[in-house]
């Protein structure tokens, strides 16, 4: 429900710093800046202490959001990296809130004003004849969880943020000199010939053994696989939306019999009188063949259907608003869990890619003793008709081969290299001349100039925000564990 304000609140994304959680913006500068108790200290910032309190509470914060994402894996969100990369964030959060505190930046309420009309949900809180609906507001923000003052914090957050945030980048000037020379070097040409080494070229000359298909299903096991399947059964409210008090009033009540009779989605289906519906063969990424918006695709529920308690304990999930109008309530009826795929249903299929993998092999030794001869002035036949490439036209060259090809000297030529090539062959190239091109790309030279000057100004801002944490006395205190 209102994507717009969710959206809208969310802190700017600095160009230098980690992600910042999006709570950050709901409770402003300040609550960032006090001191946050007497628990283990973890982090200092200028003089603030980072706790181990927090960063739990910040790590649950940001492992809730990936499982409902559908991108949670409980190993790493348990890990100390996970919380190591979290602790570093409220750093960069505690800095870019030291930073704005030194810098003494205001919003003026015309600018907050502004900036929230640009929000279409609040913009249409707006009366025909000019005034603004404060009610309403206060209501809006409240079904979003947000009191006007927390809201209206992080849209100032936000708003001095970017002043800063500018006024930084503003000092980062690229060099048109370097950047002309980095396009210079981008539109050099080679003219090259090639002779590939294919292993579809070298399929008939191997033959895998049983021996050969065994290790090759025993090494890649994790990739034969069959997926992890659930049947639910789930009810599907629908209505006007919460904003209508008798919808809600039902939403409350489905979610709380749900919830209060978790074995069973009978109870709430006959009180309201619903339809309890199913759906066979979900996976962890939804329900095949259905559209992307069918509420058992959201990742949400799917995080919240693959959760341990709803598989091993049958339970109802936690109610979920899945669109306007629409709450949800489901439970895995049946569980079938990841097992190994047996290799005699595999077989033919294996036998072909080991047999791609050693016509591959074959194929770069073959290609190899080709090159090391041409190297000892073997005789050069063999090679395509040539043709003119680049950094900016690289025709079908794989990035390694680019690299060795525009890696050669203007006074080697003619030479010959070689690189894998794309299909996972052989490659070598002849490169016989170099030369500029006869016309120059003027628009990608000016994306190139962007693209230096942007270059440019991360470095600024990197050296800038280094001196920051000098100014604000980082201070490690004791280890995350």
């Amino acid at each position: 429900m209102l994507e717009s304000i969710r959206k809208h609140q969310k802190i700017f994304q600095w160009v230098l710093l980690l992600l910042i959680f999006p709570s950050f913006a709901f409770f402003g500068i300040e609550s960032y800046m006090r001191d946050m108790g007497s628990d283990a200290d973890l982090v200092k910032v200028a003089g603030q202490s980072i706790t181990r309190t927090e960063l739990d509470n910040a790590v649950k914060q940001r492992a809730d959001r990936l499982r409902e994402q559908g991108r949670a894996d409980a190993a790493m969100l348990a890990s100390v990296p996970f919380k190591q990369a979290v602790l570093g964030e409220i750093v960069q959060q505690r800095l870019v809130g030291f930073e704005l505190k030194e810098l003494r930046l205001m919003v003026s309420p015309e600018s907050l004003a502004k900036d929230l009309t640009q929000i279409p949900e609040i913009r249409n809180l707006y009366k025909a004849d000019g005034s603004f609906d404060a009610q309403r507001y206060k209501q809006l923000l409240a079904q979003n969880g947000m009191t006007i003052e927390q809201f209206e914090g992080g849209r100032r957050y936000d708003i001095m943020s970017r002043q800063a945030l500018t006024a930084v980048l503003a000092t980062g000037i690229g060099s048109r000199k370097v950047a002309e020379k980095v396009s210079m070097a981008y539109e050099t040409e080679r003219e090259i010939q090639s002779i590939q080494f294919k292993p579809q070229d070298f399929v008939s000359k191997v033959n895998p053994t049983q021996q050969d298909i065994e290790a090759f299903y025993q090494a890649n096991l994790n990739r034969f696989q069959s997926p992890e399947i659930i049947d639910v059964e789930y009810i599907l409210l629908t209505g006007p939306g919460v904003q209508d008090r008798a919808f809600a009033e039902r939403a409350d009540l489905l979610a709380n019999m749900a919830y209060e009779q978790a074995d069973s989605l009978k109870p709430a289906a006959d009180r309201l009188k619903l339809s309890i519906q199913t759906a066979k063969g979900i996976t962890r990424a939804g329900l095949k063949g259905a559209p992307a918006d069918h509420p058992l695709n959201q990742p949400k529920v799917l995080a919240a259907l693959f959760n341990d308690d709803a598989i091993k304990n049958r339970r109802n999930i936690e109610a979920q608003e899945v669109g306007p109008g629409k709450v949800l309530v489901a439970r895995v009826a049946q569980h079938q869990a990841q097992a190994a795929i047996p290799l005699a249903a595999l077989q033919e299929q294996i036998k072909k890619q080991v047999a791609i993998n050693q016509a591959a092999d074959l194929a770069t030794k073959t290609g190899q003793e080709r090159f090391n001869a041409l190297q000892k002035g073997g005789e050069a036949s063999g090679f395509s008709a040539s043709k003119w490439v680049s950094r900016n036209k690289p025709a079908d060259l794989s990035p390694q081969a680019l690299q060795a090809i525009m890696s050669v000297s203007a006074d080697k030529l003619p030479t010959v290299v070689s690189a894998p090539s794309v299909d996972g062959g052989f490659a070598i190239y002849r490169v016989s001349k170099i030369q500029q091109p006869a016309q120059v790309d003027q628009k990608l030279r000016a994306r190139q100039l962007q693209e230096v000057v942007s270059l440019a100004t991360q470095a600024e801002a990197g050296i800038y925000f280094d001196d920051v944490r000098v100014r604000a006395s980082v201070k490690q205190i004791n280890a995350v564990r």
